[in-house]
């Protein structure tokens, strides 16, 4: 069992330097499911004393749903895709309202008006390009649960009160992964939700979206209630950003899939960010980022078992638990080699790769150089065939499927004894072959991009090598 008393101490030195308020953000199986509900609940009521700010995500699965009737085109298609929506809000109505028929009504009532904007919105013309739309559609799972979650609180006695987060987190124009305005959003979020704060009501903000300064609704991309959350936290300037989930922490290895993973108590806040790139599925990406700028501790929970102490991710970790805290894996990562057509690496020449890459809205894992040619792998591949005509107009690419990446993180994985050549022994003995090898600038991950169908193979051998 974990000793919560060290991990807690730090968290409590930091609460007299700031502002006391709590930001609590709660994904699509926390909000989803009856029990978890519950448990949002009885959180509440224990962190009253710490004004908690909620930040939650759609019901689960119900984004998916949305982003399939964005692309849809069919008025039948619509209709079912619509229907099936209501159907997973009506069950939840039916489930957590249904000894109060006057708020279960009341609650039918409100998805019954946000779906006929959305059908409304459906057959609007009043957006200039199809990714607007595509923003503005998805949107309306966050504002749907976030509606339920503060009746609910309500009705249990949490003063609650519903706010949009296009009120209170100013993006920009980047449609479909938008970034935040940092001036414009400490402005707004404390004018929107400090006041509701201060009257002792709970704020239940929509994860996920934005808008930009002249209004128009942005999301922020898949999984970004994380960063929602942090944005939040960093731009009132909140004791402590937790992120509760459906797992107990961020573990040594996925759990489902490596039976024996441990769960990390702590960690930096750059080895949550390379877990997060390198596949780590607990945390998006960006969310470490706004609570770095200021110092704010992050802490992953989970709502099926509020008493565990989670995993603290701060600036000063406590790294001596081992050297290498965890193994992280991608089963896909496609891979470019890009050769230069003048046979040397022209002035500009790596430049002008992530020029393309960065126009195609394509990004970029690793990278590989020598004097002839550049091997980058991908994390998306946006518009990747055009991309590769304008790679060819100067280079020539090759682009390889069939690759993923494999990687070792912990912020002393330099001091590990033997590990590049206990790496390279455990990689001839099962007879893979690593076709790339990377360490991260910061020197805490080494990611190797090996054959997909080899990864769950080699992932079991590494975690009982360096871990276990």
């Amino acid at each position: 069992m974990v000793n919560c008393g060290k991990i807690l101490l730090s968290v409590k030195n930091l609460m007299s330097k700031r502002d006391s308020m709590l930001v609590m953000k709660f994904g699509g199986t926390s909000v989803t499911n009856p029990q978890s509900v519950e448990a949002i609940n009885t959180l509440v009521q224990r962190e009253i004393h710490r004004k908690p700010i909620l930040v939650v995500s759609a019901l689960s699965g119900i984004t998916d749903l949305l982003v399939k009737l964005s692309h849809s085109i069919l008025a039948s298609e619509q209709d079912s895709l619509i229907e099936q929506i209501k159907a997973k809000h009506t069950l939840w109505i039916d489930t957590i309202f249904g000894a109060n028929a006057s708020e279960q009504l009341a609650a039918h009532n409100a998805i019954a008006g946000y779906l006929a904007q959305l059908k409304n919105l459906l057959h609007s013309h009043n957006f200039t390009n199809q990714l607007q739309l595509h923003d503005s559609i998805v949107s309306f799972g966050e504002m749907m649960s976030s509606h339920l979650i503060s009746k609910f609180l309500s009705s249990r006695g949490n003063p609650a009160k519903q706010v949009s987060a296009t009120e209170c987190i100013i993006t920009t124009k980047h449609f479909g992964g938008a970034d935040f305005i940092d001036a414009a959003t400490k402005k707004h979020c404390k004018k929107t939700v400090l006041p509701i704060v201060e009257k002792n009501i709970v704020p239940v903000i929509t994860g996920f979206i934005g808008a930009t300064q002249s209004g128009e609704t942005t999301i922020l991309g898949r999984g970004g209630s994380d960063y929602s959350a942090a944005i939040i936290g960093y731009a009132l300037n909140a004791e402590e950003i937790q992120i509760w989930t459906d797992v107990n922490g961020v573990y040594s290895a996925d759990p489902r899939v490596i039976s024996d993973a441990k769960l990390i108590p702590q960690l930096s806040y750059q080895e949550a960010a390379e877990l997060a790139m390198f596949g780590a599925k607990v945390l998006h990406p960006r969310t470490i980022q706004p609570a770095v700028k200021s110092g704010i501790p992050v802490r992953v929970l989970n709502t099926f078992n509020i008493d565990n102490c989670g995993t603290l991710i701060e600036h000063n970790a406590d790294n001596n638990d081992g050297l290498v805290k965890s193994v992280t894996w991608k089963k896909s990562a496609p891979l470019i080699n890009i050769y230069s057509a003048n046979m040397f690496l022209s002035k500009g020449f790596l430049q002008k790769i992530f020029a393309v890459l960065a126009h195609k809205n394509i990004s970029v894992n690793m990278l590989s150089a020598s004097e002839v040619s550049v091997s980058v792998t991908l994390d998306n591949i946006g518009k990747l065939d055009e991309a590769l005509l304008e790679l060819n107009k100067f280079a020539k690419t090759d682009y390889i499927e069939g690759f993923g990446t494999v990687s070792l993180v912990g912020e002393k994985i330099m001091s590990t004894p033997r590990i590049m050549q206990d790496l390279f022994d455990i990689f001839d003995s099962s007879n893979i072959g690593v076709q790339m090898l990377s360490y991260s600038a910061s020197n805490i991950n080494i990611s190797m991009i090996v054959p997909s169908d080899k990864i769950s193979e080699v992932v079991p051998i590494l975690h009982r090598k360096f871990i276990n």
